[in-house]
């Protein structure tokens, strides 16, 4: 069985307003907003990586309210290392991002670029899957090793311009196209596949 480690903080609340706490996921980018009630939304970006050459993959389902704060579930992508303060926090902000929670979806356009391209969602070639519940994990952070960009293709399903479902899948960008990671997520549960570059983190 795959460890889980580290400190898991979500809540739309809490990234929005930058929590003073070590891991708290928010986005640079402006939400991407659905025109109707129901829609879906897919589309494959090319997205840089930090030099060191490695991304972060987190995920949730939703729990219970801590400190009567929300905690909706969600899946993050993190390429590169960009931090902002926050009343004193440093805030992780993410290049993809999404919660069971209205306008929640962001893209960080200024690190991730949308190309025609699209790449397959399946996790064939991948190892899994992991599964995450409300009851069991609750969540899981990955860091996988890639090239110096990524392709990230996202299907995300919204009702009233809430994320109810996604599809994501991350290859690396270059000739191989070789496959990272792949996850099928709602709030409730997720399975994710993942290669043999990635370990729990």
């Amino acid at each position: 069985m795959r460890g889980r480690h580290g400190i898991w903080i979500v809540g739309l609340l809490v990234a929005a307003c930058g929590a003073a706490a070590v891991g708290v996921h928010a986005s640079s980018a402006a939400p991407t907003r659905a025109a109707a009630s129901a829609s879906t939304l897919d589309k494959t970006f090319s997205c840089r990586v930090r030099k060191q050459r490695f991304i972060n993959v987190a995920t949730a389902v939703t729990l219970p309210p801590v400190d009567n704060q929300p905690q909706p579930g969600g899946l993050f992508v993190t390429t590169v290392q960009k931090t902002r303060k926050v009343n004193n926090a440093t805030v992780t902000l993410t290049q993809l991002s999404l919660q069971a929670a209205k306008n929640s979806l962001r893209i960080d356009t200024s690190s991730c670029s949308h190309v025609k391209q699209q790449i397959p969602l399946k996790p064939k070639g991948l190892q899994g899957p992991t599964t995450v519940t409300p009851t069991l994990f609750g969540h899981d952070t990955e860091l996988c090793g890639t090239a110096g960009r990524v392709l990230v293709r996202l299907r995300v399903t919204s009702t009233n311009h809430t994320p109810t479902k996604a599809l994501l899948a991350i290859r690396n960008d270059n000739a191989k196209k070789q496959p990272v990671a792949f996850y099928n997520w709602t709030s409730h549960k997720v399975n994710l596949y993942v290669g043999n570059t990635c370990r729990a983190g």
